[in-house]
């Protein structure tokens, strides 16, 4: 819904003043795109690799491939560079094995589309949640347990119960008692 602006528009540097990387030496490289990381970040566009230990050359060589294309002209909310244009193969990525979309395309394949009632969709979540914290406290998981996703620690209301912070009647103690 927003007025969009090629990169070179909008900041007045060309895709010719970022020198191809193989001109470059490593700390020049890192110097050059972390400039141009901060001054999309001062712009409100965001340029983001998911996946971690990409080498600053790859990155480099990405933002450079990508300048020219347009992006919302945003004031209040984030917008990110397009790392990996839809109208690309995956076979074509500047990434090569360290592709994003290939890594979320490759995660995804056996995922199956199901259509859960809130009950089931709870359960899931829990069970989830369960595995997660087993995995994440070992023996001590219990600590940890998500009540709030077990519908067996609701009340007759769907409410959760109080957890131990008490039953959720308040005593008739006066909370203005520091005013006497």
């Amino acid at each position: 819904m927003c007025k969009k602006k090629s990169l070179e528009e909008w900041t007045g540097i060309s895709k010719e003043a970022f020198p191809s990387d193989d001109l470059l030496t490593d700390a020049q490289i890192e110097t050059l795109y972390k400039a141009a990381s901060e001054m999309l970040s001062a712009y409100n566009m965001h340029i983001v690799f998911h996946l971690v230990n990409t080498p600053i050359r790859d990155e480099y060589r990405v933002l450079r491939a990508y300048w020219d294309q347009e992006l919302p002209m945003l004031q209040r909310n984030m917008g990110f560079f397009e790392t990996c244009p839809d109208e690309n193969p995956i076979e074509a990525c500047l990434l090569g094995d360290r592709c994003h979309c290939r890594f979320f395309k490759e995660m995804s394949a056996d995922w199956v589309e199901e259509d859960l009632t809130p009950e089931e969709e709870r359960a899931r979540e829990l069970e989830i949640e369960v595995r997660h914290i087993q995995k994440k406290y070992d023996d001590d998981w219990m600590k940890y347990y998500p009540y709030h996703l077990d519908p067996d620690y609701d009340d007759e209301n769907g409410n959760p119960y109080d957890y131990g912070f008490g039953d959720g009647k308040e005593e008739d103690d006066d909370d203005d008692w520091w005013r006497k």
